[in-house]
């Protein structure tokens, strides 16, 4: 797959050189802050869909939603997309979206990451707003948002545990909600 430059996009990491890569995900590897919070009305969002149309939190409602904020620059994002799309596949059929949120300012460049990596799930075109409402300050973060609109979890960084964590908690709510 190539861009309009000729550049294959498998070949470039948005100019992300690979010891920097690296070294983002040895530092990143072991730093999830899994921080306990109160249960906590989600700010609301209506964000661009890459795919087309719009996606607001409210059309989300009596689903039990997987909301990813990250980044095509940031790698250990990029590490965590193959394991984002078995938990799709995991949770398909079962009132649960995974959400994607790209905080870019270039749809194309998520557009071409969304192909080479294959992602089914929504991807959702973010911006500063979003982000600070949220209060993703550091990419990967993750929320796990329940059936009425509630944030349950909140994962900041990546470890080998986290898609554990995340499947434990969706299942969870799905368990305890009408």
């Amino acid at each position: 797959m190539t861009r309009g430059r000729g550049t294959p996009y498998n070949h470039r990491v948005k100019r992300v050189r690979l010891p920097w890569l690296f070294l983002g995900l040895i530092l990143a590897g072991g730093c999830i802050r899994n921080t306990p919070i109160q249960p906590s009305p989600a700010p609301a969002f209506d964000l661009p869909a890459l795919n087309g149309g719009r996606v607001s939190l409210d059309s989300l409602k009596g689903k039990v939603v997987v909301l990813d904020f990250w980044a095509t620059w940031c790698g250990p994002c990029i590490v965590e997309i193959p394991e984002y799309v078995d938990l799709w596949h995991k949770n398909q059929g079962r009132g649960v979206e995974i959400v994607g949120v790209a905080c870019e300012s270039d749809p194309q460049d998520v557009r071409d990451l969304v192909l080479a990596q294959r992602i089914p799930y929504r991807v959702l075109m973010g911006d500063d707003r979003v982000s600070e409402n949220y209060g993703a300050s550091g990419l990967p973060t993750t929320y796990v948002i329940d059936k009425h609109g509630l944030i349950r979890k909140r994962l900041v960084g990546m470890s080998a545990g986290k898609f554990k964590t995340l499947q434990q908690t969706v299942d969870e709510l799905l368990a305890a909600q009408p």
